[in-house]
């Protein structure tokens, strides 16, 4: 130019006709993001890893395993307690509180009532006609008795009647020699 900073009207007309921005492909921007940041002059930001968002998938794994073994540690607790017998809960609650000698003969006295009921109720189930049924609940109530016998013997060690019982019991046992299962029980 000739030294003046002016522009003719027409100069000025043809500049204000240019446009103001260049309308750059986004592809190009892309490309130039890539570069700098391949040359360590712009920072990765942490939420894109190529380009997209990452999904935080250990995060979520480590949740839902997380929800499930709350679930069921949770429901095998409950099969746990809600498995437990009547009686024995009661048993543990009246161990547990300090009862009177009194109390446990009382407990012992309405368990003993639900172990003949129960084994009323056994022999009057129509199922119970076949051999089969039939010896393992004679099997099961003989074990029971067994174990009364043993602790009224340990309670009262001159007791004739539950001499005699665990006397039947052991003549019983050696008659019929040892048990078809691969588990025996040994008394103290």
């Amino acid at each position: 130019m000739n030294g003046s900073d002016e522009l003719k009207e027409g100069e000025r007309q043809a500049f204000e006709a240019l446009p103001k921005e260049h309308a750059v492909r986004p592809e190009l921007e892309d490309r130039v993001v890539a570069a700098l940041q391949r040359r360590g002059l712009l920072a990765i930001p942490l939420g894109t890893a190529t380009g997209r968002r990452r999904h935080f998938t250990p995060w979520l794994v480590g949740a839902v395993a997380a929800a499930l073994a709350l679930f069921v540690g949770g429901f095998a607790t409950g099969q746990y307690f809600g498995a437990r017998s009547g009686a024995a809960a009661v048993l543990s609650g009246v161990q547990a509180s300090g009862a009177s000698a009194a109390q446990v003969a009382a407990h012992a006295e309405r368990a003993g009532t639900m172990y003949v009921a129960a084994l009323v109720a056994l022999n009057q189930l129509n199922d119970s006609a076949d051999a089969p049924t039939r010896a393992k609940a004679r099997q099961v109530a003989l074990t029971a008795l067994g174990a009364a016998a043993e602790e009224v013997a340990h309670l009262a060690p001159n007791d004739p009647l539950a001499a005699a019982v665990l006397r039947g019991l052991n003549e019983r046992s050696r008659e019929q020699g040892p048990a078809p299962s691969s588990r025996s029980v040994v008394w103290f």
